[in-house]
This record gives C-alpha cells, sequence and structure tokens, in this order.
C-alpha cells in the first residue's frame, strides 16, 4: 500500500474518532487492511475510498483499529484507593442513593466488572455504566465471558478473590446473567458532542485513552466530561501513565488534581 493511501486511511480514523493512531498500533492496522483486501470484493477501490462510501464496512474497521488490551483490577493501586476511601465515603455520604460508575473507555469490560465486584463487596448500591466507540467489545461485555489473559498474576492479583467463583477450571471467567444484566452498556465517542454521556456520575474511570488524542482534544473531552457528567465532589481517574500528558492548562477549574500516596485522581470541587 502506498504511504498517501494508508495516510488516508489514518486521517479517516482520526476524523471519526479524535484518536491518532501511535506508530506501533499502525502495523496491525496496515494488517487489518490487508486481510480485509483479500476477503472482500473493493469493486477496483482504494481501500480509504471504500470506507467512505460504504458506513458497514468503516464501522468493521474502526472495530478492528480501537482494540485496546484491558484486564480485571488494573491498576490495583487505584482500586485500593477505592475499597479503603472512596467508596466508603460516597456510601456514607449518599445513603440509599445508588453511586453512579462510569468506564468511560471500557473495551471487552474487565474494568467495569472490577468496578462492580468491589463496589458490591463494601455494600455500595450501583449503577454501572460501560461506554466505549467500538460495538465489538460492548458485545463483549454484555456476554461476561473472559479468557484467561484477563487475570493477571501479578497486577490486580490483591483482588482476584473477588473473582474466584466467577472462574472456570481452565482458568477463564464466566459471569452469570445476573451480574451482566447490571452493566448498562452504551456505544460513546468521546470526539463528538456529549449528547449520549451519562450525567451526575460519581466515578469515572477512563484509563489509557487520552494519549490518543492532541492536546486540543483532550481538553475538549476532559471539559464535556466535567461539565456534562461527573457529579459535584465526583472522582476521575486516568492511567497513571497518561498523567504527564495532561497539562495543567487543560485540566477544567472545576477540577482539582489530588493524590494519596502514590495514587493521582481528580475531584470535581
Amino acid at each position: 500500500m502506498e504511504d498517501k493511501e494508508f495516510s488516508e486511511i489514518i486521517s479517516i480514523i482520526t476524523k471519526q474518532t479524535g484518536i491518532i493512531p501511535r506508530e506501533s498500533h499502525k502495523v496491525g492496522i496496515m494488517n487489518f487492511i490487508d486481510k480485509r483486501e483479500k476477503e472482500i470484493n473493493l469493486n477496483g477501490l482504494p481501500y480509504s475510498a471504500y470506507l467512505r462510501i460504504n458506513k458497514e464496512e468503516l464501522n468493521v474497521f474502526l472495530n478492528a483499529a480501537t482494540v485496546n488490551e484491558t484486564y480485571f483490577f488494573r491498576e490495583e493501586a487505584q482500586f485500593t484507593f477505592l475499597k479503603d476511601k472512596v467508596l466508603p465515603e460516597l456510601r456514607a455520604s449518599m445513603g440509599s442513593t445508588s453511586i453512579r460508575i462510569w468506564s468511560a473507555a471500557s473495551s471487552s469490560g474487565e474494568e467495569i466488572y472490577s468496578l462492580y465486584l468491589l463496589a458490591t463487596s463494601l455494600g455500595c448500591k450501583t449503577e454501572c455504566i460501560a461506554s466505549d466507540i467500538n460495538t465489538a467489545v460492548l458485545d463483549k461485555c454484555a456476554k461476561g465471558e473472559y479468557t484467561p489473559n484477563s487475570v493477571k498474576a501479578v497486577d490486580g492479583a490483591k483482588f482476584h478473590y473477588l473473582l474466584s467463583k466467577y472462574i472456570k477450571a481452565d482458568k477463564s471467567v464466566s459471569f452469570p446473567p445476573e451480574i451482566c444484566k447490571q452493566i448498562e452498556r452504551k456505544q460513546i465517542n468521546l470526539s463528538l458532542v456529549a449528547e449520549s454521556f451519562p450525567r451526575k456520575v460519581n466515578v469515572i474511570f477512563i484509563r489509557n485513552v487520552f494519549i490518543y488524542f492532541t492536546m486540543e482534544m483532550r481538553k475538549q473531552i476532559l471539559e464535556k466530561i466535567v461539565k456534562e457528567s461527573l457529579a459535584d465532589g465526583g472522582y476521575i481517574f486516568v492511567s497513571m501513565s497518561e498523567l504527564p500528558s495532561l497539562e495543567a492548562s487543560i485540566i477544567p477549574k472545576s477540577l482539582e488534581k489530588c493524590s494519596d500516596g502514590k495514587v493521582f485522581y481528580f475531584k470535581k470541587k
């Protein structure tokens, strides 16, 4: 594939999602395109042109181009902080009102199930929302079935006891329908208008997302989430590796950067 054609395809990803693929990500995109060109009839068109006129193929392509790795209780320290401080405080202050939790880039769902299991283990009544631009990973979330790769031997191990009754003999994880039904799933493009964003959310996880956006897009997304979704006193958690990418100049004035030991987070004033 010529460089110009590939650049046009990358520009389609950015235009549709706001995501700017990293160099390491582009190899997988190229491999997917090579595979699709052998599987479908492009009617003599370049793949970029085919994407522009075929909405169904565009959806297939964007699903393939936006898959990210995740696993249960990733970044264990954040879950420890939630267990010891955030969730008990919210439960005490909110009484019988449900704590609203949003995994804003949920991928296949390991994150939102981790949050749900932790919250319910502490006696918290919850409303849990998983969103992603990728419909294929949302379908996987709905099924609640995961391979052993979703459970890491080190990171998250402190909370594996919450998974124990759902782990099968082959080390895979399978949640029953009554658990899966507790997770609301929505396709949301964070780079677009915020009409579909959840409202009055107390805890938002938006991890391993901002690294794919420009600084201006990071600013826009944060502003929309804080204005439209985050409840007063609510918390936002990003990946610890992403913190350097969130310059002070793009943080909304109503959002305060806080720390507890090695855990950094944002809280709405």
